[in-house]
C-alpha cells in the first residue's frame, strides 16, 4: 500500500502546480485503495499528456522541424550553439537526427498516455460526472499527436490501446489511414467536449474545447483536400461565438491574454513561486532575446526573407519582429555581438511579466508563456481557403478581411482590402496572408508543401519526393526489426 500511496502523491506533486487538474481533489491527500476511484489516474494521465506539448523534444524538435526548414526563419542565436539544428536548414537531417527522433517519441510518449487515460476511463462506472469529458479530452490530445506524426512522417503505426509486452510493434498505417482514424475520433469527441467560455467560467483554461477538437478536424480536412468539410468545421467555429478577432495583434501573446477569445487550443505554462505553482516551459526560452534584455538564447528568429515580405506599414511587421536597436519599455535591445540581430518578437515578455508579483526571479527567461498551438486568425484563414477552392469568393475575402481588419488595426491607410474575384489570385493573396499572419509559428513548411509550393519557396535544397515528409527515425525502424519502413530517399 505504501507504494501506492506515493505513486500517487509523486503524480499529484507533478501536477500540483496546477489547479486545472487538481480541483476535484484535495491538495497534499494520500488516498487509499478504498476511498478512490479511477479518477485520479485518468487525471494523471490526461495532465501528463497536456505536458507532452511542452515538453523538450516536443519543442526543440517541432521548432526545428516546421520552422528552420523554411526560408522565412533563420537558425538565430550563435553559430557554434545550436549547430546541430543548422541541418534542417539545409534539409541535411537524416533517420539519425536526434531532433526527429525526440520529436517522433514525444508523440508517441504522448499516445501512449492518453490510451493509458482511455483505458481507465473505460473502466468507469457511466455515473462518473467527467467520463464524458475525459473522453473526449483524451481522443483530442491523442488526435493531436496522431496529426503532428501524420503531418510529419506521412503513414505511422496507429495504437489505440496499451500493447502488453508480448505485441509486437504494427506495421505503418497508410496517412489516409490515420486521417480517417483521427477523424473518427475528433468526431466522437466533439460533442463531449466543453466550450471555451464554459471552461474559463469552471476555471479549467488549458483543456480541450470543441472549437480546437473543430479546428484540427478541419486541418485533417484542408490536408486531404476536402474543402465543403473544412468549410463546414470551421463555419461551425465562427458561428460558435467561441472566438473573435478582437485581441489586438500586438497583445494576442502577452500574458493577460491568454485563453482569450484569439485562443482556439494552447498550452498551459506557468510559474508562480508564490503560488507552488511550477508547469514552466523552455519555448519562450529557446526564442527569447540574446543579449539584454536577456530573455533567451535566440532561436528561431526572423529571416531577411520574412522581413521583406511584409506589406509596407503592416502593423505585424513590428508586432512579430525585435532587431538590435530597438526600444522596449524604455530600454534599448543590445543583441549579443557575435549572435543574431533579430529575434521573435511573439515570445516577448514584459517586464510586468518578469516583475516579482509572483515572487518571479526577474531575470526568468519566460518559462511561464503558454504556447499558442491553434488561433482563431488560423481557423479564419483555413475557411477563406477552403470558400475560395469551392470557388465562394465573396465568402472568402470576407474572412480574409476579417483578418486585415484586426491587422491594421487604427491605421485604415495600411493592408488595402484586397478585391480580386479571380481564384488563383486569391488563392494566392490566402497563402500570403496565412505566411505574414502566422509567421514563425507552426504552420509555414507544411502550408507549402500541402500546396505544393515547397521547391519553389525553399529552393534547390527541397528534393520533390523526398522532403515533403520527414525520415522515420532509424532507431524505431531497429527496434521493430524491419517491419516498419522508412519513407523515399533517405
Amino acid at each position: 500500500m505504501k507504494k501506492i500511496i506515493l505513486f500517487f502523491s509523486i503524480v499529484l506533486l507533478g501536477i500540483a502546480c496546477s489547479d486545472t487538474f487538481l480541483e476535484r481533489y484535495p491538495k497534499g491527500y494520500n488516498y487509499t485503495p478504498a476511498e478512490m476511484d479511477n479518477s485520479v489516474l485518468v487525471q494523471a494521465k490526461l495532465a501528463q499528456a497536456y505536458a507532452s506539448l511542452r515538453n523538450w523534444g516536443f519543442l526543440w524538435g517541432g521548432l526545428a522541424m516546421n520552422n528552420y526548414t523554411t526560408p522565412d526563419v533563420e537558425k538565430g542565436s550563435t553559430p557554434s550553439d545550436g549547430g546541430e539544428i543548422s541541418q534542417f536548414k539545409t534539409l541535411s537531417y537524416t533517420a539519425a537526427s536526434a531532433q526527429v527522433k525526440d520529436y517522433y517519441a514525444s508523440c508517441y510518449s504522448s499516445i501512449y498516455l492518453t490510451n493509458e487515460a482511455i483505458g481507465f476511463i473505460a473502466a468507469q462506472s457511466d455515473t462518473v460526472p467527467t467520463k464524458n469529458i475525459n473522453t473526449g479530452e483524451a481522443l483530442f490530445l491523442r488526435s493531436v499527436m496522431y496529426f503532428r506524426l501524420a503531418q510529419a512522417f506521412g503513414g505511422v503505426p496507429w495504437v489505440n490501446k496499451i500493447l502488453a509486452q508480448t505485441d509486437k510493434t504494427p506495421s505503418r498505417s497508410t496517412r489516409d489511414e490515420i486521417w480517417s482514424y483521427i477523424e473518427k475520433d475528433l468526431k466522437y469527441a466533439i460533442p463531449l467536449l466543453p466550450s471555451r467560455v464554459s471552461l474559463m467560467a469552471s476555471g479549467n483554461s488549458g483543456r480541450a474545447t470543441q472549437n480546437a477538437a473543430r479546428a484540427l478536424l478541419a486541418k485533417v480536412y484542408l490536408y486531404q483536400k476536402k474543402w465543403s468539410e473544412a468549410l463546414a468545421q470551421t463555419t461551425a467555429i465562427i458561428g460558435s461565438g467561441d472566438n473573435d478577432l478582437t485581441t489586438a495583434y500586438d497583445q494576442i501573446f502577452n500574458e493577460a491574454n491568454e485563453y482569450g477569445p484569439e485562443s482556439v487550443f494552447e498550452v498551459n505554462c506557468d510559474v508562480k513561486p508564490v503560488d507552488k505553482i511550477d508547469i514552466g516551459s523552455q519555448f519562450a526560452q529557446i526564442q527569447g532575446i540574446r543579449g539584454f534584455p536577456n530573455l533567451g538564447w535566440g532561436f528561431n528568429a526572423p529571416s531577411q526573407v520574412l522581413m521583406d515580405a511584409y506589406e509596407t506599414g503592416d502593423p505585424r511587421k513590428a508586432a512579430s519582429v525585435i532587431a538590435n536597436g530597438d526600444v522596449l519599455e524604455g530600454k534599448k535591445v543590445i543583441a549579443d555581438q557575435a549572435g543574431y540581430q533579430f529575434f521573435n518578437k511573439k515570445v516577448y515578455t514584459k517586464l510586468s511579466e518578469r516583475a516579482p508579483n509572483y515572487s518571479r526571479n526577474i531575470g526568468a527567461q519566460g518559462e511561464w508563456v503558454n504556447i499558442r498551438i491553434i488561433r482563431y486568425a488560423d481557423v479564419v484563414l483555413m475557411y477563406a481557403e477552403a470558400a475560395c477552392e469551392l470557388g465562394n469568393t465573396t465568402e472568402a475575402l470576407a474572412k480574409l478581411e476579417m483578418v486585415r481588419v484586426r491587422a491594421r488595426g487604427a491605421n485604415t491607410t495600411v493592408l488595402p482590402a484586397i478585391t480580386t474575384t479571380d481564384q488563383t489570385q486569391l488563392r494566392a493573396k490566402i497563402h500570403q496572408e496565412r505566411r505574414i499572419e502566422l509567421a514563425m509559428e507552426f504552420e509555414r513548411f507544411y502550408d507549402l508543401v500541402r500546396w505544393g509550393e515547397a521547391k519553389t519557396a525553399i529552393g534547390a535544397n527541397f528534393i520533390v519526393g523526398k522532403h515533403e515528409l520527414f525520415p522515420i527515425p532509424q532507431s524505431e525502424i531497429d527496434k521493430s526489426g524491419g517491419l516498419i519502413k522508412q519513407n523515399p530517399g533517405y
